[in-house]
Protein backbone atom coordinates (compact mmCIF):
# COMPACT_ATOMS: atom_id res chain seq x y z
CA UNK A 1 0.00 0.00 0.00
CA UNK A 2 1.16 3.44 -0.94
CA UNK A 3 1.98 6.21 1.57
CA UNK A 4 2.30 10.02 0.92
CA UNK A 5 5.90 10.93 0.37
CA UNK A 6 8.09 13.37 -1.47
CA UNK A 7 6.90 14.63 -4.83
CA UNK A 8 9.88 14.95 -7.20
CA UNK A 9 8.31 15.39 -10.72
CA UNK A 10 10.99 14.37 -12.74
CA UNK A 11 10.42 10.98 -11.89
CA UNK A 12 6.84 11.04 -13.37
CA UNK A 13 7.22 8.57 -16.77
CA UNK A 14 6.18 10.43 -19.52
CA UNK A 15 2.83 7.97 -20.03
CA UNK A 16 1.92 9.28 -16.71
CA UNK A 17 1.85 13.05 -17.71
CA UNK A 18 -0.09 11.90 -21.11
CA UNK A 19 -2.82 9.52 -18.89
CA UNK A 20 -3.14 12.98 -16.62
CA UNK A 21 -3.61 15.40 -19.19
CA UNK A 22 -6.23 13.12 -20.45
CA UNK A 23 -7.95 12.11 -16.85
CA UNK A 24 -8.08 15.17 -14.97
CA UNK A 25 -12.24 15.14 -13.51
CA UNK A 26 -11.93 14.21 -10.34
CA UNK A 27 -14.66 13.58 -7.61
CA UNK A 28 -13.79 14.72 -3.89
CA UNK A 29 -16.19 12.88 -1.16
CA UNK A 30 -15.31 14.56 1.72
CA UNK A 31 -17.84 15.70 4.32
CA UNK A 32 -15.44 18.10 6.53
CA UNK A 33 -16.67 21.28 4.16
CA UNK A 34 -12.80 23.27 4.95
CA UNK A 35 -11.03 20.00 3.76
CA UNK A 36 -12.96 19.67 1.04
CA UNK A 37 -12.42 22.92 0.18
CA UNK A 38 -9.18 23.20 0.48
CA UNK A 39 -8.23 19.74 -1.50
CA UNK A 40 -10.69 21.49 -4.35
CA UNK A 41 -7.96 24.30 -4.63
CA UNK A 42 -5.08 22.39 -4.73
CA UNK A 43 -6.53 20.08 -7.37
CA UNK A 44 -8.03 23.17 -9.32
CA UNK A 45 -4.35 24.88 -9.29
CA UNK A 46 -2.83 22.25 -10.92
CA UNK A 47 -5.36 22.15 -13.80
CA UNK A 48 -7.94 19.32 -12.36
CA UNK A 49 -11.50 19.97 -12.61
CA UNK A 50 -13.40 19.20 -9.25
CA UNK A 51 -16.31 18.14 -8.97
CA UNK A 52 -17.41 17.46 -4.88
CA UNK A 53 -20.06 15.61 -2.68
CA UNK A 54 -20.50 15.14 0.81
CA UNK A 55 -21.70 11.54 1.39
CA UNK A 56 -21.69 8.50 -0.51
CA UNK A 57 -25.31 9.36 -2.00
CA UNK A 58 -24.55 12.84 -3.76
CA UNK A 59 -21.53 10.89 -4.63
CA UNK A 60 -23.76 8.39 -6.44
CA UNK A 61 -26.17 11.06 -8.18
CA UNK A 62 -22.73 13.02 -9.49
CA UNK A 63 -21.48 9.80 -11.29
CA UNK A 64 -25.04 9.44 -12.75
CA UNK A 65 -24.28 12.66 -14.90
CA UNK A 66 -20.32 14.02 -14.44
CA UNK A 67 -17.36 11.99 -15.95
CA UNK A 68 -15.30 11.31 -13.13
CA UNK A 69 -11.14 9.55 -13.98
CA UNK A 70 -10.90 9.36 -10.10
CA UNK A 71 -11.95 9.90 -6.70
CA UNK A 72 -10.49 11.29 -3.56
CA UNK A 73 -12.24 9.40 -0.68
CA UNK A 74 -12.62 10.04 2.90
CA UNK A 75 -13.56 6.92 5.20
CA UNK A 76 -15.45 8.46 8.07
CA UNK A 77 -18.37 9.75 6.22
CA UNK A 78 -22.76 10.46 7.04
CA UNK A 79 -24.77 7.81 5.97
CA UNK A 80 -21.81 5.12 4.34
CA UNK A 81 -18.32 5.17 5.87
CA UNK A 82 -15.43 5.22 2.53
CA UNK A 83 -15.50 1.64 2.52
CA UNK A 84 -18.65 1.17 1.82
CA UNK A 85 -18.83 3.93 -1.09
CA UNK A 86 -15.94 1.70 -2.33
CA UNK A 87 -17.49 -1.79 -2.24
CA UNK A 88 -20.68 -0.34 -3.98
CA UNK A 89 -18.00 1.68 -6.77
CA UNK A 90 -16.47 -1.80 -7.08
CA UNK A 91 -19.58 -3.88 -7.66
CA UNK A 92 -21.07 -1.61 -10.54
CA UNK A 93 -19.64 -2.18 -14.09
CA UNK A 94 -19.43 1.48 -14.93
CA UNK A 95 -17.79 2.56 -11.95
CA UNK A 96 -15.27 -0.47 -10.98
CA UNK A 97 -12.56 0.65 -12.84
CA UNK A 98 -12.21 4.60 -11.66
CA UNK A 99 -9.08 4.32 -9.55
CA UNK A 100 -9.69 5.52 -5.80
CA UNK A 101 -7.43 6.95 -2.92
CA UNK A 102 -8.54 6.88 0.54
CA UNK A 103 -7.79 9.78 2.78
CA UNK A 104 -8.76 9.45 6.67
CA UNK A 105 -8.02 10.89 10.07
CA UNK A 106 -8.35 7.29 11.25
CA UNK A 107 -4.93 5.87 9.84
CA UNK A 108 -4.34 3.22 12.21
CA UNK A 109 -3.42 -0.58 11.41
CA UNK A 110 -7.39 -1.80 11.28
CA UNK A 111 -8.26 0.85 8.20
CA UNK A 112 -4.85 0.30 6.69
CA UNK A 113 -5.41 -3.46 6.41
CA UNK A 114 -8.88 -3.75 5.45
CA UNK A 115 -7.99 -0.90 2.63
CA UNK A 116 -5.32 -3.19 1.58
CA UNK A 117 -7.83 -6.43 1.59
CA UNK A 118 -10.42 -4.53 -0.38
CA UNK A 119 -7.71 -3.75 -3.04
CA UNK A 120 -7.17 0.10 -2.16
CA UNK A 121 -3.66 0.76 -2.87
CA UNK A 122 -3.34 4.16 -2.30
CA UNK A 123 -4.07 5.62 1.22
CA UNK A 124 -3.70 9.41 2.55
CA UNK A 125 -3.59 9.83 6.27
CA UNK A 126 -4.69 13.29 7.54
CA UNK A 127 -3.92 15.61 7.78
CA UNK A 128 -1.53 16.00 5.10
CA UNK A 129 0.59 18.63 2.92
CA UNK A 130 -0.63 19.83 -0.51
CA UNK A 131 2.47 18.05 -1.96
CA UNK A 132 1.64 14.97 -0.10
CA UNK A 133 -1.65 15.18 -1.59
CA UNK A 134 -0.41 15.76 -5.11
CA UNK A 135 2.37 13.25 -4.54
CA UNK A 136 -0.22 10.20 -3.87
CA UNK A 137 -2.44 11.86 -6.71
CA UNK A 138 0.20 11.64 -9.56
CA UNK A 139 0.80 7.81 -8.03
CA UNK A 140 -2.42 6.81 -8.31
CA UNK A 141 -2.22 8.36 -11.92
CA UNK A 142 0.96 6.31 -12.72
CA UNK A 143 0.23 2.83 -11.55
CA UNK A 144 -3.67 3.27 -13.25
CA UNK A 145 -1.97 4.53 -16.48
CA UNK A 146 0.78 1.10 -16.09
CA UNK A 147 -2.67 -0.63 -16.03
CA UNK A 148 -4.27 0.93 -18.38
CA UNK A 149 -0.75 0.15 -21.04
CA UNK A 150 -0.52 -3.68 -20.36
Amino acid sequence: MLMAGHFNSTLIPKRALKYFEANRNVLVIEDDKVLGQMVTEILDDVGFEVTTAQNGRIAFEKLKNTPIDFIVLDILLPEKDGFEIYAELQANPETKDIPVMLVTAWADERNIERASQMGIQHFLPKPFTEDELLYTILTLLVDYSRKENR
